[in-house]
């Protein structure tokens, strides 16, 4: 059974392409989770020691922008397969994380060693350029919608708030997206109409596809 779960592990696409010895490393030093409902993995500030890679189960990583009005704002949800940006910016530089992370609902995983990430990425060349693709196309988005939540155009905080999600096309409602942001309903609408004109996204019934 425990080679089967880290064989699971292993499905993730940034191990693709390690070498035997790479994905030996990886099963022996990967410790298996299991957390209830409900429970904080990590707080705004403090600093991750593991990344977390996601079996079953799902977490919401969110900010608190009281300064909008709104006293949680939800930048992404984890799903299995999904990597946290907040998780591994903060275990790769040993920084404080810019959200918090919380379990929706009971979740299974695996916890990765710090030492153990900064190892790949100095041995393996696919792992290495994995994560800094993951870097280049949603770390700046985050750090705009963080940092300028306030001062930006609600055009703008979709956009960022899109580019975050990690993912070409997004299943979502405006409903959903207006109480994430807090604003109307009619405002997501209108700007996702502008977003599109500009040619940014493509909109369908109940989706949003980056174009």
């Amino acid at each position: 059974m425990k080679k089967r779960i880290h064989m699971e592990l292993l499905d993730y696409h940034c191990f693709d392409g390690l070498s035997k010895e790479e994905e030996k490393k990886v099963i022996q030093d990967a410790k298996t989770i299991m957390i209830p409902s409900e429970q904080i993995l990590y707080y705004a500030g403090d600093i991750c020691n593991d990344v977390l890679f996601l079996k079953s189960g799902t977490v919401k990583v969110y900010i608190q922008p009281k300064e909008i009005g709104v006293e949680e704002m939800t930048l992404y949800e984890l799903n299995s397969g999904s990597q946290c940006i907040v998780n591994l910016f903060s275990t790769i530089s040993s920084s404080k994380t810019l959200a918090t992370a919380q379990t929706i609902t009971p979740i299974e995983g695996w916890l990765l060693p710090k030492d153990t990430v900064l190892w790949l990425i100095n041995t393996s060349p696919s792992f290495r350029e994995f994560k800094m693709d993951i870097f280049g196309k949603r770390l700046n988005s985050l750090i705009a919608l963080i940092t300028d939540v306030k001062f930006t155009t609600i055009e703008q905080r979709l956009l960022n708030w899109l580019y975050v999600q990690g993912r070409d096309t997004i299943k979502i409602t405006h409903d959903k997206i207006a109480s994430i942001i807090g604003v109307t309903r009619e405002t997501v609408s209108r700007n996702l109409k502008k977003l599109e004109h500009q040619g940014y996204i493509k909109l369908g019934r109940g989706v949003i596809a980056l174009t």
